[in-house]
């Protein structure tokens, strides 16, 4: 019988004698090729921070190598393949600020691979690490990086046919030593401000924290091209006359002037000179002029702002996930033909933001509502077209309680929803509780005629522990009535038997949970009204959503606001 393992071992001196007889080892000279070299490992890695999130490796190129396997590890974690580069240098993305990560680079050809090079450990930057300025108009295209922390100084405006883009994690201050510091984007400009849970996009006081104020710096701007109902020449914006904009005479609902998605407005609301007299006018942490239902606006928040945290001038743009801590005036307010469809909004108020000189809180509510208001030029009638008819779905609106604004206790001031001069609204799935004056207040013959047209509508509003009631009866003339708005429930809880956690004394962010108890988790409005329901399609690509629960929180659903927001008092 043969063996099977015979034959190699007598055929193994002859392969070695043919690996080292002369004539099959020449050199390039002798016209054989050599044989292969071994494969080294890279050398001289370096690395150097790009961003805060990306980083770039370069090394020395190995002879023969066809591609080369990048490891990264984070530290205190494992090593995990970063990728695989063709040439000696690499760009490393999508990494955490101001992270340390080691890296090791492998040479590859064919089927052989090297060992690791040496170890090098690269940081990205830090958020804010560098600081820069931003002043006057911006007439360019630009990016905005987290590694910068960008100081607002003056009258900051983006001019038409330019996108200001801000990436994640980015932190802008306002210049609190420049009067009327604020950024503005103009008709025809674009904003593309794409923050995320985890890296929110903030526009804050250029002061430490401790000694930041409301007022301390004026907001942010946005102008577009929707309809809106003041005489369009009458039509100004915030600013002098050499500053302000003019946002009337728009044609396009759907006018696209960006997006909004994740981003604070800290510390806003200071005076700015408009017109051609100066008149100090307060600008909104967030104010929407005339902007149209191609912009994206979700996951807001405004903080300790001494004006209004939310208003729209007309215009027509959709919002979600809306938060409005602290203001010294209106949580949300429209006008002027107003007619976005805005859902899942919260605002709320434990005290008085400090007032400064010149700046004082004035009206604190919740929500605020206005047609053309014929106190203001350019509005002849309060309903003149387009009427102002905006809906809210899913709001939790919290007032200071007793003494918050004690000045303020009547029925002119601090309620929880006024609607007047010729305003009409869908607000529906909501609840109101904790102000000052009455959960509801309409007043003008202009407005209850929209009521009677159906152009008013208020169903499955809960009003509870409001210190003067549920309804305003008496203030301009009364129209405010359960009568009037059979869908606003009058409640006998108090706001904190609504929530899982409503905080006391001065919050913090990690306080509040708005998910709702026992009182909230039904009531709300399964359907629309027919004349509700036409006006909630293409709401975020698809219809406004109904619940059959009260407020801006599910009882099962995501706890939206959590993890992005923050809050503070100075």
């Amino acid at each position: 019988m043969r063996t099977p393992s015979r034959l190699p071992l007598l055929a193994l001196p002859l392969v070695l004698l043919a690996a080292c007889g002369g004539s099959d080892s020449t050199g390039p000279d002798g016209g054989t090729t050599p044989p292969p070299t071994t494969l080294g490992a890279p050398t001289s890695v370096q690395g150097t921070a790009l961003s805060t999130s990306a980083v770039r490796l370069t090394w020395t190129a190995v002879t023969g190598a066809t591609a080369y396997v990048v490891q990264r590890t984070p530290a205190g974690g494992s090593a995990t393949r970063a990728g695989v580069a063709t040439a000696a240098t690499f760009d490393d993305s999508g990494l955490l600020p101001a992270t340390s990560y080691q890296y090791q680079v492998a040479a590859v050809r064919g089927a052989d691979t090297s060992s690791y090079s040496a170890a090098v450990t690269v940081a990205t930057r830090a958020l804010g690490a560098v600081a820069a300025a931003l002043r006057g108009d911006i007439t360019a295209s630009r990016t905005l990086s987290a590694d910068t922390t960008y100081v607002i100084s003056g009258f900051v405006k983006v001019r038409a046919g330019a996108t200001l883009t801000i990436q994640p994690g980015t932190r802008l201050v306002g210049d609190s030593t420049v009067a009327g510091s604020l950024l503005m984007i103009a008709r025809g400009a674009r904003i593309d401000a794409r923050g995320t849970e985890a890296q929110p996009i903030v526009f804050t006081s250029q002061r430490a924290a401790g000694s930041r104020a409301p007022g301390d710096w004026g907001g942010l701007v946005i102008v577009g091209n929707a309809p809106s109902s003041r005489t369009p020449a009458l039509a100004r914006t915030v600013g002098t006359a050499a500053q302000a904009e003019t946002y009337g005479g728009g044609t396009s609902a759907g006018d696209d002037s960006g997006i909004l998605r994740y981003v604070r407005v800290e510390f806003a609301g200071a005076e700015v000179p408009t017109g051609t007299d100066g008149t100090p006018t307060a600008v909104g942490a967030f104010s929407f002029y005339a902007v149209g239902r191609g912009t994206t606006v979700e996951y807001l928040q405004a903080l300790e702002n001494l004006g209004s945290s939310f208003q729209w001038f007309g215009g027509t743009v959709d919002a979600r996930y809306l938060v409005s801590y602290e203001s010294g005036d209106d949580h949300f307010s429209w006008s002027e033909g107003y007619q976005g469809r805005n859902q899942f909004v919260i605002g709320f108020q434990s005290h008085e933001p400090a007032p400064r000189a010149g700046l004082v809180s004035t009206t604190p509510r919740g929500f605020q509502g206005y047609g053309c208001d014929p106190n203001v030029e350019g509005c002849v009638t309060s309903t003149q077209a387009p009427i102002s008819e905006p809906v809210f779905a899913n709001f939790t609106l919290v007032g200071p309680g007793a003494g918050g604004f004690a000045a303020l206790q009547t029925r002119d001031q601090s309620h929880g929803i006024m609607i007047r001069r010729g305003s009409g609204a869908s607000l529906v799935n909501g609840v109101v509780a904790r102000w000052q004056a009455q959960g509801l207040s309409v007043r003008e013959a202009a407005t209850d005629t929209l009521r009677q047209r159906d152009s008013l509508y208020i169903g499955a509003v809960l009003l509870t522990d409001n210190q003067l009631g549920p309804f305003d009866a008496a203030g301009g003339a009364g129209f405010g009535t359960a009568t009037n708005f059979p869908g606003a429930v009058a409640g006998t809880g108090t706001a904190a038997t609504l929530f899982t956690a409503l905080p006391t004394g001065v919050p913090t962010a990690a306080a509040f949970d708005w998910t709702p108890a026992t009182p909230l988790r039904t009531g709300g409005l399964a359907a629309f009204p027919t004349r509700v329901a036409a006006r909630t399609g293409g709401f975020f690509g698809a219809p406004l959503a109904t619940t059959t629960y009260l407020g801006a929180v599910s009882p099962t659903g995501p706890r939206w606001w959590q993890g992005w927001t923050s809050y503070a008092r100075n």
